[in-house]
Formats: C-alpha cells, sequence, structure tokens
C-alpha cells in the first residue's frame, strides 16, 4: 500500500525521504537520521544508539525577523539544536526538527558535524 505525502508525491517506502548515515569525527562514531518532507527537515543526531535528544523546531525567517527556536524537551544541548536548526531553516527555508543526544560537544565538533551535514547528507537528499 502507498503512503500519502503532501498534495501528489506517493511513497512505496520510507526510505524514498530517509538517509540513515554513520560517520566518524575525530575518531568517533556518530549517527544521523533525516527525513526530508516537503517542508519541513526533521534531524536526529546521536552517539552509539538512536535515542532521543534535546529537541527543538526552527523555522526561516522572514524579511522581518530572523530564524527562530523553540525548545521542546531536554536543555543539556539547547545551543547546539538552536545553531543547527537555525542554520539549516535560514538555508532551507524550511521548517527544521533537530532531536541531539550527544554526550559532549564543542564548538569546534559542532562546526564539524554541520560541515558533514551542509556537504554530504544535504548533497545526498538532492540525488533522490
Amino acid at each position: 500500500m502507498k503512503n500519502y505525502l503532501g498534495k501528489a508525491k506517493y511513497l512505496e517506502t520510507m526510505d524514498d525521504i530517509t538517509i540513515t548515515e554513520e560517520f566518524e569525527i575525530d575518531n568517533q562514531k556518530y549517527g544521523i537520521i533525516v527525513v526530508f518532507l516537503e517542508n519541513a527537515i526533521s534531524l536526529f543526531l546521536y552517539e552509539e544508539s538512536p535515542i532521543f535528544g534535546t529537541f527543538s523546531v526552527s523555522v526561516p525567517g522572514t524579511s522581518l525577523m530572523p530564524a527562530s527556536t523553540l525548545y521542546i524537551t531536554g536543555s543539556k544541548n539547547e545551543q547546539f539544536v538552536r545553531v543547527i536548526g537555525e542554520r539549516l531553516a535560514a538555508k532551507l527555508q524550511k521548517l527544521v526538527l533537530v532531536s541531539l543526544n550527544l554526550d559532549s560537544i564543542s564548538n569546534d565538533l559542532l562546526m564539524k558535524i554541520m560541515n558533514k551535514i551542509e556537504s554530504d547528507i544535504l548533497e545526498k537528499e538532492k540525488e533522490k
């Protein structure tokens, strides 16, 4: 049975809109699950196993105000989900839902993760 997405797209499976990938940065393994919808992107970033972490929803900015973020759960990584969410929302002009479950994160690691997301993950979505 086909699943319905949006006004005119029919999907055979969630694989049509989902990317799951494992990668390594500075000898640490990370996993990412990204779901692309017509008006939104959901991004789940984790270590070891996919566990729901600090969660936010970011909306793209307008000519009157910049992108903004609403925190839903958690506070451990709230500044980092905000950076990821608002940067992607501004770049893609879509809602961005981010779940981040990392034991420790630094600004340096955040930039490496953002480079990975923007250079590899978003490019794979364009190929789909």
